[in-house]
């Protein structure tokens, strides 16, 4: 899959994605390798689960964290378009319990904030009928996309301007597409990484992260 193609050869390895959760207190990295094998594993659930194809609309309405990131990096790849929100022209919702809206007419992927991914009944709680657990759901699907993708670079064009390459951008979440693909997309294309902190942070508590991070673009 040639998404993430530039931040493979440069180096697979190093974190690319740094995702902080300040209601829970996690932290977790997410190296080139790992973010292709997610979206890889999203872009296949959309075309197998939910029978989707390039030109197809899926609405991304979760909090900051590296789900989101994931599914839209999945998306892409796949060739679908996505709003960040509820759409109700989407064809599927990916959002979380306490956010899902019963009037929407679409599938519905339920997502938690477990740092790791588990699932809704994975972790306790009870899926409502007719909607799917996405965490033990993706796992299921291969971690090799066998379609052609372009890469991210190519996928946002001009749509965002980019960040001096290599930068460590920070951010603390996104309500939009533009906002999504200034702060998350564009770092990524431009050869950098990212790291998002999301929940409820004061001013020198983001200072410190940042120092942390070594961050030299927010």
């Amino acid at each position: 899959m040639d998404l993430l193609r530039d931040l493979l050869t440069a180096d697979p390895g190093v974190p690319r994605l740094t995702v902080y959760d300040e209601i829970t207190g996690a932290r977790l990295d997410f190296s080139a390798q790992t973010l292709d094998n997610w979206a890889a594993k999203v872009g296949n659930m959309l075309y197998e689960e939910f029978d989707l194809q390039s030109g197809s609309r899926i609405a991304v309405d979760l909090p900051a964290g590296w789900q989101s990131v994931a599914v839209v990096l999945g998306a892409l790849a796949a060739g679908v378009d996505y709003t960040i929100g509820t759409d109700f022209s989407a064809e599927v919702l990916f959002t979380s319990l306490d956010r899902a809206d019963t009037s929407f007419t679409g599938d519905v992927a339920v997502v938690t904030d477990d740092p790791f991914g588990r699932g809704v009944e994975e972790c306790g709680g009870t899926v409502p009928e007719g909607m799917v657990d996405f965490g033990p759901v993706v796992r299921f699907y291969g971690d090799q996309f066998p379609f052609p993708t372009g890469t991210l670079r190519e996928k946002i064009g001009d749509t965002v301007p980019l960040p001096p390459a290599g930068s460590r951008t920070l951010i603390t979440g996104w309500t939009d597409n533009g906002g999504f693909a200034s702060g998350v997309l564009a770092p990524l294309a431009a050869g950098g990484s990212v790291v998002v902190v999301g929940g409820p942070v004061d001013a020198d508590r983001l200072e410190s992260i940042a120092t942390t991070e070594r961050v030299t673009f927010r």
